[in-house]
């Protein structure tokens, strides 16, 4: 995991924790950097009935059913120059503690012929029709229309989004087999991340709805898109191996999951390479 070591108290919010713009860029990838295909992450540990997976895939589902929604019809005023739009979704991102944000154009090639699907929405979609919800909690009854009213809208083709949004959610330390009460946590960092990112991806992909332009948020157990592709074109990640690795830090400790995993916006990228 990076060791951050200076403060970023009087840092733009936009630019992020990290000095990322101090890496060189380049105009293209280099060579034997090919980015390994998106591999869709399952939530279910039926032989390890304990662990927390199983649990957090009901938060997944029901974050993989609200992805997308209604259009504001009345378009808001925004910035014309697409440098500053770029940096006021990468600050709204980084204030919902995204680790590191990257914008680009969605390539034909990061289009998945097959979405990937949560085998749980019908299994969610039941439970909303037939449960009785057994909360007082304010504001339940709204968030449980919602999810019916998502379940029940098909979700459309994509073929009019020409931008993404990548977030990247760093993971903290893996537990240890030999640290006491390990074992429920363990083999989660992937789906700790997806399911982060997802939340992330969510709330942007909601507040560019409102602003009145379509969006749709991408996981890695719902999405349209190949989002290790769309992390390589966003410039956070490089085929290393067989795996996905964020230069300077590599792999320990990073998974591109979440995010769409990003919402979709019809904002150019912040600007071209310098080299």
């Amino acid at each position: 995991m990076p060791i951050r070591l200076f403060s970023d108290k009087s840092r733009p919010v936009h630019m992020g924790p990290f000095p990322a713009e101090r890496l060189e860029r380049v105009a293209k990838v280099p060579e034997g950097t090919k980015v390994p295909q998106m591999k869709a992450l399952s939530f279910d540990r039926p032989a390890h009935p304990e662990s927390i997976v199983n649990a957090m895939g009901e938060y997944q589902t029901m974050l993989d059913v609200i992805r997308d929604g209604l259009v504001n019809p009345a378009e808001a005023e925004i910035p014309t120059d697409p440098t500053e739009r770029a940096n006021h979704i990468k600050a709204f991102g980084y204030f919902h503690d995204a680790t590191m944000i990257g914008i680009c154009r969605l390539p034909q090639v990061a289009r998945l012929d097959m979405p990937v699907k949560n085998p749980h929405i019908q299994r969610l979609a039941h439970d909303l029709n037939t449960r009785q919800t057994k909360t007082l909690a304010s504001g339940i009854d709204m968030i449980m229309a919602d999810l019916k009213d998502s379940i029940a809208k098909p979700l459309g083709p994509i073929d009019d989004h020409t931008h993404a949004i990548v977030f990247l959610m760093e993971n903290p330390r893996a537990p240890r087999k030999d640290e006491p009460g390990s074992d429920w946590i363990m083999d989660a960092q992937d789906h700790r991340a997806c399911l982060l990112g997802s939340e992330v991806a969510n709330v942007i992909a909601s507040y560019i709805r409102l602003l009145g332009f379509p969006a749709r948020a991408h996981s890695a157990s719902a999405g349209e898109v190949d989002i290790n592709r769309l992390a390589g074109g966003a410039g956070l990640g490089l085929g290393e191996g067989g795996e996905l690795v964020l230069p300077p830090f590599g792999p320990p400790g990073w998974f591109l999951g979440g995010g769409p995993p990003g919402g979709f916006f019809p904002f150019p990228p912040p600007g071209p390479p310098t080299k």
